[in-house]
């Protein structure tokens, strides 16, 4: 039923790569603010960039004894991905980024298998002709600078746990506002969105009719810095920024509606019946080829019904009608230009429930070989469990590894 869909897009792909050689001549390649290299077309009022993705791995995950199942030892796609980004003289920007690989995994299997991945990362229109820049629509939440920061750009193949999606959403849709000043080093974000997330394709606003609130300040030296967590350019000079964020949701559910079975994500926190409050912060250092970052979050969850799930049937006297989660990550990385390399250590330690008196520890190795920076690299990955969190995330191995390719155009 879904398969002429497909085919289409396909065809579209297809019709895009075609184009790509068709204009080539007539193209110039330029480096996004934000992003990778992209194939540009400009006429007198307007430039359009498309570009794109597409990555893969083998990976080995060494099992625990009596462990059978290995239906993560093998291929896997990451990213087959198209991107288009637009502006006009009128000041308009417009982005639509597309996941192939995640659209055709919701057909596959009718949106059940990753159903907050529906295969729109982001669609929105801005503008930017006030001194307050505007977006409108769906795109990267502005909390945390891991989530907002993309893994293409590192050696590593994934974000980290504390940041990558289950404890918090990354992309909603709603309204954006961005204010710069002091020779844009100080950076103020506001925005109000629908509040649940990536799921909002699948459910749309649910019943509480209540907004999720972000805001976010960062200031940077001795410039603004973009959202790219390797120094790739080795700086002359050293640059930080440094940041506070938070957000806030009250998604109490009128009687006898409930909030969609896949919504509250991996460990039932990501969005709940009640209210949800996090606050965080984060830093980036900078330096000839030298980068450190360092990020931590606090979330505070208070459940309506006094037998949610997540209280996991502690009484009140036990859990004081809250669940706190949380945690920290940290990474250090250097690139090592004559050799083409980046290698990168992170560490975290998370806490996704506190009435599990639990935690999970992670310690990752990234390698990168660049044949041409991140738009064509070999990544290889060495991921550890240093403390399993046997309540909210038992695991069945006790490492992995992963080797692949990408490629970025």
């Amino acid at each position: 039923m879904l398969q002429p869909s497909i085919k289409k897009i396909i065809l579209i792909v297809a019709a895009i790569i075609c184009s790509n050689a068709l204009f080539a001549q007539y193209s110039e390649f330029l480096e996004n603010a934000e992003g990778p290299t992209k194939f540009t077309l400009s006429s007198d009022n307007n430039t359009l960039q498309i570009g794109g993705r597409v990555s893969g791995y083998y990976e080995n995950r060494a099992l625990k004894e009596g462990q059978l199942k290995k239906n993560h030892t093998g291929w896997a796609i990451k990213d087959f991905d198209i991107n288009f980004l637009g502006r006009n003289v009128n000041k308009f920007i417009y982005e639509f980024h597309l996941s192939l690989n995640d659209l055709v995994t919701a057909a596959a299997t009718q949106n059940t298998d990753a159903p907050d991945k529906s295969g729109i990362k982001s669609a929105y229109l801005g503008y930017r002709g006030f001194p307050v820049h505007i977006k409108f629509g769906y795109d990267k939440i502005p909390y945390s600078q891991g989530s907002m920061s993309d893994v293409w750009g590192t050696p590593l193949w994934s974000h980290a746990e504390l940041y990558g999606g289950d404890l918090f959403s990354r992309r909603d849709f709603g309204l954006t506002l961005n204010y710069r000043f002091f020779k844009n080093r100080i950076q103020i974000y506001g925005g109000a969105y629908s509040g649940m997330g990536e799921n909002f394709f699948e459910y749309g606003n649910d019943a509480s009719g209540t907004f999720e609130y972000v805001a976010r300040a960062e200031f940077s030296y001795p410039g603004k810095m973009k959202y790219h967590i390797i120094d790739v350019e080795h700086l002359e000079k050293p640059n930080f920024r440094i940041a506070v964020n938070i957000r806030t949701a009250n998604k109490t559910q009128p009687t006898g509606e409930v909030i969609g079975t896949d919504a509250p994500g991996k460990y039932g926190i990501k969005i709940i019946d009640g209210k949800r409050d996090a606050i965080g912060f984060d830093g980036i250092f900078k330096y000839k080829g030298f980068s450190a970052t360092i990020e931590g979050h606090k979330l505070t969850y208070k459940p309506t019904s006094a037998a949610a799930s997540i209280y996991l049937g502690t009484p009140e006297t036990i859990n004081q009608s809250k669940v706190m989660a949380g945690g920290i990550a940290t990474s250090i990385a250097y690139d090592y230009k004559p050799l083409k390399s980046t290698l990168m250590v992170m560490y975290e330690d998370v806490n996704v429930n506190d009435l599990a008196d639990g935690k999970q520890q992670w310690l990752e190795i990234g390698y990168a070989y660049k044949v041409a920076g991140f738009q064509s690299v070999l990544k290889v990955n060495y991921s550890v469990p240093l403390t399993e969190d046997k309540v909210s995330n038992p695991l069945k191995y006790n490492s992995s590894f992963k080797i692949g390719y990408q490629v970025v155009f």
